[in-house]
């Protein structure tokens, strides 16, 4: 009886954990989206609908629309409402609590904020933890012209961000959904984001603006330029291929529009379309010169003019992350913090490898120095033993000359005797003789 109870007790704490968990994967972070600023509603219900969209956010985050207090609900947001697959509230930025949000979405506003959405924005946002994605447009007049890249700037300002969506616009000749201005932006983060780009690779960005950035000098330069990398804060999510070309519809030459700061007519390379800047308050400014829901084509669209593509993935990822969810992407991220750690030994590692690098040269020039000494003190040693040697043979040769003279004149001496010896003989015999 009591193996049996205990049995039954193991199985309700196994089913209470796992009720535990399946209700911890259940709680939703609320987001939310403005459409209270004359944005386009178009491919919102995506976001949100489980059938058309597998990839649907509904089961992380909870959706929040904002519209203007009396506003009339358009097609795309009647069937969001019909399906209760999102919480509609009404008002402005300054009149409706932002403390509740993790996430705020400005998808290409051609109304500018008032001055009391924007502090109260600012004021959201400088407590940071908090992510603030503004989407503009390109100059292209179908929407307007430029009114969205003034909106967004400004809120960059306001904020303190750097980011810019120049005026211009972008077309790829290449990477593109059967027209040069419906670009197919790759995503390509930075290794330390990377999750960003798990299994999205292709979004449409249809018709974008490029990104920019202010330098502390006050310069607008592309946000894909040398000098913001060297910022550290900023970094490019999505951009064109190298067949990236600059095109600008409204200048101020036509009276209607403003002209590229950053970027200049027939501009080709890689231009940036969305980038992101981490904040000192800790969070995060994301700007892009398309937007996931609206415009023309959203960047949620799976697909386009028959091109495949990963915009439905793609938002999941970002709004995983902006909303620290991250769901599928734990996997990644453990693995990004894995390699991470494993770069910083690696780099360690080559630091030290250098500094004893740095050593060993040291110690090889200091031996090579010391080696050089001896080899001066003992070639000098040489040079002073081949100088004595010299002046000893020559000395031996003087000595040898000395000998010679001196053997000579032994030799004449002893002749100059016998000859004198000789001749006393010889006076001798004939004095002998004459005795006789």
């Amino acid at each position: 009886m009591k193996t049996s109870t205990n049995k039954w007790i193991a199985v309700w704490i196994v089913l209470a954990l796992a009720s535990f968990f399946v209700a911890a994967q259940e709680i939703r972070v609320p987001i939310l989206v403005d459409v209270a600023h004359g944005e386009i509603t178009k491919g919102l219900d995506v976001w949100v609908n489980t059938t058309a969209n597998p990839l649907a956010i509904t089961d992380f985050a909870e959706l929040h629309i904002l519209i203007p207090q009396g506003a009339a609900l358009d097609p795309t947001l009647r069937r969001i409402n019909a399906s209760r697959l999102a919480v509609f509230v009404t008002g402005d930025l300054s009149t409706i609590d932002l403390s509740r949000y993790k996430v705020i979405i400005l998808g290409q506003p051609p109304k500018p904020l008032s001055e009391a959405e924007l502090a109260a924005l600012k004021k959201w946002f400088d407590t940071g933890g908090k992510t603030l994605w503004c989407a503009a447009d390109s100059d292209y007049p179908a929407q307007g012209s430029e009114e969205s890249q003034a909106v967004c700037n400004d809120v960059a300002e306001y904020l303190g961000s750097r980011l810019r969506v120049d005026y211009v616009s972008v077309e790829d000749s290449r990477h593109n959904a059967r027209a040069g201005y419906r670009v197919v932006a790759l995503v390509s983060p930075p290794p330390s984001l990377s999750f960003l780009s798990f299994m999205a690779n292709r979004v449409l960005f249809h018709g974008p603006g490029a990104v920019a950035v202010v330098m502390p000098d006050g310069r607008w330069v592309p946000a894909t330029s040398p000098e913001v990398q060297k910022l550290g804060n900023i970094h490019v999510i999505a951009r064109t291929t190298e067949n990236g070309i600059i095109v600008e519809h409204r200048t101020s030459a036509d009276g209607k529009g403003r002209d590229g700061r950053a970027h200049k007519p027939g501009d080709r390379g890689v231009f940036a379309l969305m980038a992101l800047e981490f904040m000192p308050s800790g969070s995060v400014f994301i700007i892009s010169g398309e937007t996931p829901y609206g415009g023309y084509e959203p960047g949620v669209a799976a697909a386009y003019r028959g091109v495949e593509l990963d915009g439905p993935r793609f938002l999941r990822n970002v709004l995983l992350w902006s909303t620290g969810n991250y769901r599928e992407l734990s996997g990644v991220i453990q693995m990004n913090t894995a390699i991470d750690s494993l770069r910083k030994e690696i780099g360690d590692l080559s630091k030290k490898l250098d500094e004893t690098n740095a050593k060993v040269d040291q110690v090889s020039k200091s031996v090579s120095d010391s080696m050089q000494k001896e080899i001066s003190e003992l070639q000098n040693k040489i040079n002073n033993l081949n100088a004595q040697l010299e002046l000893a043979n020559k000395k031996i040769d003087e000595l040898s000359a000395s000998l010679k003279a001196e053997a000579n004149n032994a030799r004449t001496i002893a002749f100059v005797g016998t000859a004198a010896a000789i001749v006393l003989a010889i006076v001798a015999v004939v004095l002998a003789t004459r005795r006789k």
